[in-house]
């Protein structure tokens, strides 16, 4: 009896662990294409532990990128570059997208319709977090 009872125990321990692993995803870096219901292809990036994660990404042309906020507080997916200097950071937004800023959980989405490189950067940690986009 107190075998059965160790068992069932341990099998509903696995069982939970599996789940929660399964939960977590893959562990992967967010950055393979997928498609859509509707055929236009997709891309991920999350933000987590002050990192976009890939920090640089290479799509097709037309494609969307889905940027998903996974840290505690705010961050932004703010287009531009930022230059480091020895007493400052100086941001240099360009103007082509913004998230504004997003809180646990939030997505924003952009769709890169020109091929180009798009640098972009977290406007409330930008000497931490910066990112690219490639598009062909």
């Amino acid at each position: 009896m107190a075998r059965t009872r160790a068992r069932v125990g341990l099998t509903a321990a696995l069982a939970a662990a599996v789940l929660l692993i399964g939960a977590c995803g893959d562990g992967g870096d967010g950055g393979d294409a997928t498609g859509d219901a509707d055929g236009a292809t997709g891309a991920a990036v999350t933000m987590r532990l002050i990192a976009f994660r890939p920090a640089r990404l290479d799509v097709e042309t037309g494609t969307t990128v889905t940027w998903t906020q996974e840290d505690a507080g705010a961050h932004t997916v703010t287009s531009g570059t930022v230059e480091q200097g020895a007493a400052a950071v100086t941001e240099r937004p360009d103007g082509r997208f913004d998230s504004g800023e997003l809180t646990t959980g939030q997505t924003f989405r952009f769709t890169f319709a020109d091929p180009g490189t798009y640098a972009y950067f977290c406007s409330i940690h930008p000497a931490t977090m910066r990112g690219e986009v490639r598009t062909t």
